[in-house]
């Protein structure tokens, strides 16, 4: 049964890798949910500090881990702008870039709005500079097409297991686009 568990465990892993673009089932980790998925992202990429440009449709659960990195050195900017406009919201986020930005942190689709945000216009721009993107796929999982290989500057994508993706509450996703120390909650 152990053995049968196992399987199917790296069968789903196999399965999402495909369906993100991802080269390899070892880079899909298994979460508690979204909210913890992008605890572990963001806690990865700003370990040690920095600054983060954020949508300004971000979840809570990417503001609360920046407001409780504030102690160690984590600063971030919310590139607020208007509703349904895919350029406006580009713009935001690329005009709040800093020289110490470590990463930008993007909701693919509010959950509040239905917005779609540019994700490849900000991906263009991040990967020219190098900043690393996350991208918090709750609402867009397995309705949105998400190609990690199309995606030069995207580090993490995070996403629940239960909305489209159709799996149980309780379990989320983190796929893990590039190489990066992965770091607990406690670190």
């Amino acid at each position: 049964p152990a053995l049968r568990a196992a399987q199917t465990v790296y069968l789903c892993r196999e399965e999402i890798a495909g369906l993100f673009g991802v080269d390899s089932p070892e880079r899909i980790v298994f979460t508690q949910n979204a909210t913890h998925a992008l605890n572990i992202a963001i806690k990865s990429i700003l370990h040690g500090g920095g600054h983060a440009v954020v949508s300004g449709y971000e979840h809570n659960s990417v503001v609360r881990p920046l407001e409780a990195m504030k102690e160690q050195g984590v600063t971030y900017t919310v590139a607020q702008s208007p509703l349904f406009s895919q350029q406006a919201a580009q713009d935001a986020i690329c005009g709040a870039v800093q020289a110490d930005t470590r990463c930008v942190i993007v909701n693919h689709v509010s959950n509040v709005f239905g917005f779609v945000l540019p994700i490849q216009a900000i991906d263009a721009f991040c990967a020219v500079r190098g900043i690393p993107m996350i991208i918090d796929a709750s609402q867009s999982a397995g309705i949105l097409p998400l190609d990690a290989r199309q995606l030069r500057s995207v580090h993490f994508i995070c996403m629940p297991g239960h909305k489209s993706l159709y799996g149980p509450q309780g379990t989320g996703v983190l796929v893990c686009c590039k190489d990066n120390n992965l770091h607990s909650l406690t670190q």
